[in-house]
């Protein structure tokens, strides 16, 4: 979004605006002169005009100002004034000069000395907020700043919590934080205490001494989906430097299980300098008012399980605003310097971190869906399943040997995945199918019409649903106690394809469009096309409905690659290979080739759309670009790609972005506050459905506008996420 600048030069209270620092899509944070305090510099944190009469962001800035105002520790960064500007209210905080945690790793992991330094400095500030009932909620590298003498010092209380408070508005709304840095319970919106804040700081050393995060992806949906059910990997598959014993501590702090972690900060960091062999003082510094989990007595402290064989993915290296600071870093600061690809633009706020995640809200929600999700289904009755001789099954555009195995490894490791012709059933209790009332679903935007598919949490469930643009009639076409995702539908608008969890890993599924009206419903009328114990995601069918394309992590490193399969789950085909991340593959509409997102597994900076013609084998990419792109998807007639990008580098933020089909004439084609995602055509081209987050429900639902970006327009108001189009419907 273009930069803004109003305020510079004007004086708001005391405080001459000298320029800007920081800006996230919530908060401008900028460096100002305290013309009373002999020309003292400080920063100043302003609410956007925009959201000056927005209750949800004004009760979070007094949120702020009522939790700093009860912390005084040398480790937490001080407020000095609260006041109002033109209806805008703002901040003054310490000027920070040494930039933020988040800027050194920009050039690399840390040296373990420095780690041990910020961390038993932040750890005792964790504790005495703690000790004072305050939960942070939103612990990461861009919220520790620093001073040019070395000093790190927590900050961004935004999305804070007082424990035992009610009724605290947008900080009691759905789930919140940044996800790459979530417990599992607070993935999953449940109660938390001071360890679940321990464990974001497990995920801050686990990053400092590896340079990335143990659970990256390219939604916050699936990464907090890993937060929940994965195992983290072990840190020194990443650093051969790091010991065992440090090892150790890093992966304790990341248990699962609250009670196996650290029961406190300063334990963590006191345990660090044992496992680094440093001479430990003693670091508390709270309060007694929060009493502390004691370990449980009957288990030992648990040692780290060893490392599992799991799927590697990669979100953006995050170049999050940080909050009163500039771009120096202390000279005395040592880098370990690791190679990583940079965006273009410094966000240097962390106060504006916290505030930024607001396009992350209640789409986490469905994280406790997924804990569910992990029951394996039973076997079911045969339903409506397409043949050969159905029109699904047309003549392939393909070679019909297929094109050449690109990686001989990969292939033999595929031999597992076989097409499978038993059923899978639904093991839960089936919710009521149906149409859910008018009410639930706004009117589509003008002349926008015919039918969308998406995913949504309903009644406990994570599944799909049907809506019917202009009278907003919903109807539930899943009720699995798995979660079903990412659906597509066939070029004749007759079957879905989608993403299902059903036996414990995800595999691709078909079913009628029309399944709410068979026979015995949907759960009767389903397919399962893949049979595997890996990763298969995302599917999308070929312009003539003859085969379903689909990424798999054929060797579980995160290195997806790319299949095709007939819809009757015959003729499983490597389409392509590179060693590399290829996912959300869509066929151009001449089927002459693919586009899809390509890049480093471990690093999601380097993502870029390819493009891949299976005839010729040719391959290259349409964007290599500086900034993150991702998840194309065609105009219905060829000639526009949309997809999406992140050009500041901020995790929770993205735009939908559109260019010509050749990779021509690019540029952002809606770009709000937070994050929006899956992005389609309606079958005329007229128009585009997205997901981002609402204002209106505090959680991700689905927007329809223009094809310019023009009147867009929430259609959903019960949650939704990924929506396609019905072809004809």
């Amino acid at each position: 979004m273009p930069a803004t600048d109003d305020l510079i030069g004007k004086q708001i209270g005391g405080y001459e605006i000298l320029d800007v620092i920081g800006r996230g899509g919530m908060a401008t944070v900028y460096r100002a002169r305290q013309v009373s305090m002999m020309n003292r510099t400080v920063a100043v944190k302003v609410l956007p005009s925009q959201y000056a009469h927005d209750d949800t962001y004004l009760q979070r800035f007094n949120q702020e100002v009522k939790i700093v105002s009860q912390l005084e520790h040398r480790a937490i960064v001080p407020v000095h004034d609260y006041g109002e500007f033109d209806g805008r209210p703002y901040i003054v905080m310490r000027y920070m000069a040494g930039g933020s945690v988040d800027d050194l790793l920009k050039q690399g992991r840390l040296d373990l000395d420095m780690v041990i330094s910020i961390i038993e400095q932040v750890a005792p500030a964790l504790d005495y907020a703690h000790g004072k009932k305050v939960l942070h909620r939103d612990l990461k590298p861009s919220n520790i700043l620093l001073d040019d003498g070395g000093g790190a010092f927590l900050t961004d209380f935004g999305i804070a919590r007082i424990l035992g408070e009610q009724g605290a508005g947008i900080t009691t709304q759905g789930v919140v934080g940044t996800p790459s840095y979530m417990s599992p319970e607070q993935a999953q919106g449940h109660p938390l205490d001071n360890r679940s804040d321990v464990y974001a700081l497990g995920v801050m050393l686990f990053e400092m001494l590896t340079g990335r995060r143990p659970f990256e992806s390219d939604t916050p949906y699936s990464i907090a989906v890993l937060q929940v059910t994965a195992q983290p990997p072990a840190p020194r598959t990443y650093n051969a430097e790091i010991s065992l014993a440090v090892e150790n501590v890093i992966l304790r702090a990341l248990r699962k299980d609250r009670d196996e972690r650290y029961p406190h900060a300063t334990g963590l960091a006191e345990a660090l300098k044992r496992a680094a062999n440093r001479v430990v003082t003693t670091m508390h510094d709270t309060q007694p008012s929060l009493p502390r989990p004691q370990p449980r007595v009957q288990t030992p402290a648990p040692q780290p399980a060893p490392p599992l064989s799991q799927q590697s993915y990669t979100a953006p290296p995050v170049s999050q605003p940080r909050m009163a600071t500039s771009s120096s870093i202390p000279a005395n600061w040592p880098v370990s310097r690791r190679r990583r690809k940079q965006g273009n633009g410094a966000w240097m706020s962390a106060a504006v971190g916290g505030l930024i995640g607001c396009g992350l809200l209640t789409v986490l929600v469905i994280i406790a869906i997924i804990v569910i999700t992990l029951v394996t289904g039973g076997g079911g009755s045969a339903g409506v399943v397409p043949t050969e001789s159905d029109s699904l099954v047309a003549n392939s555009t393909f070679d019909p040997d297929g094109p050449p195995t690109l990686d001989p490894t990969s292939a033999a490791a595929r031999s597992a995945l076989l097409p499978t012709t038993n059923l899978t059933g639904n093991t839960a209790t089936p919710a009521p199918v149906g149409v859910r009332p008018t009410a639930t679903a706004n009117a589509a935007l003008n002349g926008a019409t015919g039918t969308l598919i998406y995913f949504a949490e309903r009644d406990n469930n994570f599944d799909l649903y049907k809506l019917t643009l202009g009278d907003g009639e919903e109807t539930r076409l899943t009720t699995h106690e798995a979660a079903e995702s990412y659906a597509a539908v066939s070029p004749d608008g007759d079957w879905i394809a989608f993403q299902s969890e059903r036996d414990g890993d995800w595999d691709i599924y078909i079913m009628p469009t029309n399944c709410d009206t068979l026979a015995g419903g949907c759960e009767n009328s389903l397919r399962k096309i893949t049979q595997n114990n890996i990763f298969d995601r995302v599917p999308a069918w070929s312009p003539d409905g003859a085969w379903i394309i689909f990424s798999s992590d054929t060797r579980n490193d995160g290195t997806f690659d790319l299949y095709r399969i007939r819809p009757n789950g015959e003729d499983l085909q490597m389409v392509f290979s590179n060693g590399k991340r290829n996912s959300h593959a869509r066929y151009a509409p001449s089927s002459a080739y693919l586009v899809f997102t390509t890049g480093d597994p471990e690093d999601s900076s380097t993502w870029d759309i390819g493009r891949f013609n299976p005839q010729t084998q040719d391959f290259t990419t349409l964007t290599g670009s500086a900034s993150k792109d991702w998840s194309p998807t065609f105009s219905p007639d060829g000639e526009s790609i949309l997809y999406l990008v992140d050009q500041d580098g901020i995790e929770g933020h993205s735009a939908i972005g559109v260019m010509d089909s050749g990779g021509e004439n690019r540029a952002i084609l809606y770009d709000g506050p937070g994050f929006e995602w899956g992005a389609s055509y309606s079958p005329d081209g007229g128009f585009v459905a997205f997901t981002t987050f609402s204002q209106q429900t505090a959680q991700e639902e689905i927007f329809v506008m223009h094809a310019d970006g023009s009147e867009m327009q929430q259609i959903t108001n019960g949650g939704g996420q990924y929506p396609v189009w019905v072809p004809g419907g």
